[in-house]
């Protein structure tokens, strides 16, 4: 035990640091809902401050530390403060990007300040030499000093967190900040307040641990990535668990350290634990504690997708131009192999992040794992050169799909995070291994076919750069290409209208690791060797790769393309800082579209040029619409609901509700806002497991089938926020509506569909347009819609696939009243031709008093009254409840989400 104990007292120390950083952590995402990846790169930016005044300028320490820690940590905290609330209404992967942009920044510009190398300024905290004993161990004052230090600011955070107005204020600024404006407290100051003390900490962790662990912007950044692990295991909500995880995670690396010394398996374990503790935190805490208050999201900008015919000139100019490659860049023309190279590895990072909506950083471990094994391969096995490279990637597509699990289970922020813990665990671990980039320094070798010169390499990649790019082209025309952005833009409308989400996102998984083994695979083989240390199969380098594909403008393949031509900028760039420089860059243009919801593309003047000269006007398909292309069955019977109660978060939504919605007939569900209408349709559709209670369809319990199966079974819905696929057009939406279904959990009817499957898409979404009087828009995009229109895509999306039961949520919300009216002769119309049932969330009573057979009343949770129209109308009960009432229930509601967010 006396062996350990001088590495638990170090672990401690260690552990006591990073607590500070996650309480200022978990601190800042409370308040804020951003989770901030450039954490530790303020506690590195601080300690670079630091270090130029206490060392360079000879200031005193003390006064140092107070600028570095109460100056420079609070005007950061202000400008994140700026950062996050113009992020706050954007999609999760562009608050991704902002933060990674942050991490490029500082990187950049320290880099560029104080060189490459690592600083590490000499102890400066008092008595930092004198040593007093602890339980028989040496501990000097210095590493008191900081445990205390820690000890008391968690302490005072905790206490002023917990029992203070403006603690308590912060608590429930994230959940509803215009609720907590209406109590008299500004719920930007309140950020503002917070991101100054979350800075704050990060900056006083950097100065307490640069004397031990040094300062170098990338090491110190990924230093505190260890405190995320920290947040996790405190649900990043608790401060102080979230301290006691950190110290956790302190003294078990630091251990790791002592046991990698008689166990060489366990070298580099200590480094890779606080991920791997990341990773295991965030696929056991429940999935309630990962989700985010839901906010409108601003819709993302479109990337200009121009005419086939100005793509295919495009194409052929590019092509032309990298076929003459080696002429124009004769003495750089390794810079552009490296460039397709990567461009490659764009592709496949595209499809993930782009195309799919999640964001994946660990995409250069997957092409470091398909070099390696190609090396492996072709130093043992003595395969063929193009049969080695097709067979190494193939050995990253396990550990792709091991990557997808967690893909299926968190999103957004969390996926971000638990593939960054992947690629920084197997950095850490996984390339230390003899066996991974060898034992001699100077890597292993990567051969070329025939030994080709850097010319003929050069055509051989550009062979892979074409083909991968023909095959984005397809995957994006096809039926995984569809659902795919479907899954991205809309994932709850996918989800209950069939498609299996969690295979499309392993199948999207190991798609882009397989592409990524062969890009790493042909780097490896342009430099010859694939070498440990090597910056382009770093961990960080997947975080660069994320913020070129947000600069990148255009859709596929076009971003890899301009990736190509970024990738040339050292070869004219001769100085030494020309990289911090362009990561500087990159960091500024990341942070500022994100905050922007994306890159502009083409100026509108270009746009109208193109669609004036080169687009030819398409006539409506052949496609005969006479005839509803699905049959009501005839066992068909309807929805009905028996005593579903639904609990969560110490309140009840839905108390023994009970309701039928049968086919042939369109069935109203009234109630004041927060009766609970839309968790029962969210509970009808699969998307919430109920308490207690019975969903049942068409006679058969459906209670424990997920929203796909139930869509499957012919149960489809609308949403009160709409769910459309913006960067699709009208008839890809409608569509989408029966591809789902047909897609479903088959693994052939997602990658491609058949001739007949495409003909009846066809006839579907011709007949669902048609229905709903929107045939003209068929090649609109979404995004261009009006409110009206879109609701109208809504529902022909449902109508073209095979439902017999509709679940619409204010379906008429934001149309005027003549679209009302005709939303609602398009309703009985429905019914009539198809026969379905349709059970209808209405705020507007005219209309559900116009078009309803029966009426459902929900009051707070429970069923109030049942009956036809006429005898709602004049129901005192019901009367008493929408006009006497509604404001006593809003404010019951707002008190309740008070003490629910102060508990």
């Amino acid at each position: 035990m006396d062996t350990l104990l001088p590495f638990i007292v170090a672990g401690l120390v260690t552990g006591s640091v990073l607590g500070l950083a996650g309480t200022g952590l978990v601190l800042t995402y409370k308040t804020s809902g951003l989770f901030n990846i450039g954490h530790g790169a303020i506690a590195a930016a601080a300690a670079y401050i630091f270090y130029w005044l206490h060392v360079e300028l000879a200031m005193n320490w003390w006064l140092a530390m107070l600028l570095s820690v109460l100056v420079f940590g609070p005007l950061s905290g202000l400008v994140l403060s700026a950062v996050s609330l113009k992020l706050s209404n954007q999609r999760p992967a562009f608050k991704v990007v902002a933060t990674v942009g942050i991490v490029l920044l500082v990187q950049g510009l320290s880099t560029v300040k104080f060189g490459f190398n690592p600083l590490r300024p000499e102890p400066f905290l008092p008595g930092a030499t004198t040593i007093t004993r602890i339980a028989g161990v040496n501990v000097t004052y210095a590493q008191l000093t900081i445990i205390v230090i820690s000890l008391v600011i968690v302490a005072a955070l905790f206490y002023f967190f917990r029992f203070s107005r403006v603690g308590l204020a912060m608590r429930a600024v994230v959940n509803d900040p215009d609720l907590v404006a209406l109590h008299g407290t500004s719920p930007q100051a309140v950020q503002r307040l917070s991101w100054g003390i979350g800075a704050s900490l990060a900056a006083l962790s950097g100065v307490l641990i640069a004397p031990t662990a040094g300062i170098e912007a990338v090491a110190m950044t990924f230093l505190f990535v260890q405190a995320f692990g920290a947040a996790a295991l405190g649900g990043f909500s608790n401060i102080p668990l979230t301290y006691v995880g950190a110290l956790v995670i302190g003294v078990a690396s630091s251990l790791f350290t002592k046991f990698a010394i008689d166990i060489p398996s366990l070298q580099g374990m200590s480094t890779a634990l606080p991920f791997i503790v990341l990773i295991v935190a965030l696929m056991v805490t429940p999935k309630r504690h990962l989700d985010t208050p839901a906010r409108a999201e601003q819709a993302p900008k479109i990337p200009y997708h121009g005419p086939p015919s100005t793509r295919l000139i495009g194409g052929a100019v590019v092509l032309i131009f990298l076929l003459l490659g080696p002429q124009i860049f004769s003495s750089n023309l390794t810079f552009l192999t490296v460039g397709l190279t990567q461009a490659i590895v764009l592709l496949s990072l595209g499809l993930v992040v782009r195309t799919g909506g999640m964001v994946s950083l660990c995409q250069a471990v997957f092409a470091a794992i398909g070099a390696v094994t190609f090396a492996q391969i072709s130093a043992h096995w003595g395969l063929p050169w193009l049969v080695g490279v097709l067979l190494s990637a193939l050995v990253v597509v396990p550990v792709a799909a091991l990557l997808a699990l967690p893909a299926i289970r968190l999103q957004g922020l969390f996926l971000a995070l638990a593939t960054l813990g992947f690629g920084l665990s197997a950095e850490a671990w996984l390339y230390q291994k003899s066996w991974f980039f060898g034992t001699t320094g100077t890597g292993l070798p990567m051969p070329r076919p025939g030994d080709a010169g850097d010319e003929a390499w050069y055509y051989i990649v550009l062979a892979f750069f074409v083909v991968t790019a023909l095959v984005m082209v397809l995957i994006h025309q096809s039926r995984l290409g569809r659902v795919l952005r479907g899954l991205s833009e809309a994932t709850l409308a996918v989800r209950t209208l069939g498609l299996n989400t969690n295979l499309l996102r392993l199948i999207v998984f190991c798609i882009a690791g397989y592409i990524a083994g062969i890009g790493g695979t042909l780097y490896g083989s342009t430099i010859h060797y694939a070498v440990l240390g090597d910056s382009n199969y770093a961990a960080y380098y997947s975080l660069v790769l994320v913020a070129t594909l947000a600069l990148m403008p255009f859709r596929e393949p076009w971003y890899a393309v301009v990736g190509v031509v970024s990738a040339m900028i050292p070869a004219y760039w001769h100085s030494e800082t020309a990289t911090p420089w362009l990561s500087v860059l990159f960091g500024v243009g990341a942070i500022m579209i994100a905050t922007r919801g994306g890159a502009d593309t083409l100026p509108q003047r270009a746009r109208d040029f193109i669609e004036t000269h080169f687009r030819r006007r398409k006539e409506a398909p052949n496609v005969a619409v006479a005839d509803d292309p699905w049959q009501i069955p005839s066992a068909a019977t309807g929805l009905e609901i028996r005593d579903l109660t639904i609990k969560y978060g110490g309140r009840t939504a839905l108390d023994k509700a009970v309701l039928t919605a049968p086919v042939g007939q369109i069935t109203g569900l009234i109630g004041p806002n927060g009766a609970g209408k839309t968790t029962l349709f969210n509970a009808a559709s699969g998307l919430l497991t109920p308490t207690t209670g019975q969903v049942m369809l068409h006679g058969q319990d459906v209670t424990g089938l997920g929203a796909a199966a139930r869509g499957r079974r012919g149960l489809g819905r609308t949403f009160q926020l709409m769910q459309l696929a913006d960067s699709l057009t009208v008839a890809q939406n409608v569509a989408l509506g029966v591809e789902s279904g047909m897609a479903g959990s088959s693994l052939r009817g997602q990658l491609i569909a058949t001739r007949k499957e495409r003909r009846a898409t066809r006839e579907a979404a011709e007949y669902a347009m048609e229905l709903c009087g929107i045939a003209d828009l068929r090649d609109v995009n979404a995004g261009e819609l009006s409110t009206g229109q879109r609701r109208l895509v809504e529902l022909a999306r449902c109508l073209s696939g095979p439902f017999d039961v509709l679940l619409l949520d204010e379906p008429s919300s934001g149309l005027d009243p003549v679209e009302t009216e005709k939303f609602g002769e398009t309703l009985t119309q429905i019914v009539e031709t198809r026969g379905c049932g349709i059970l209808l969330v209405e705020h507007d009573m005219a209309l559900v008093l116009r078009i309803c057979a029966q009426i459902h009343v929900l009051d707070f949770g429970k069923m109030l009254f049942h009956g036809t129209p006429s005898e709602v109308r004049n129901s005192p009960v019901v009367q008493a409840a929408y006009l006497g009432s509604e404001t006593d229930a809003e404010i019951e509601i707002a008190d309740d989400l008070i003490e629910e967010m102060v508990r």
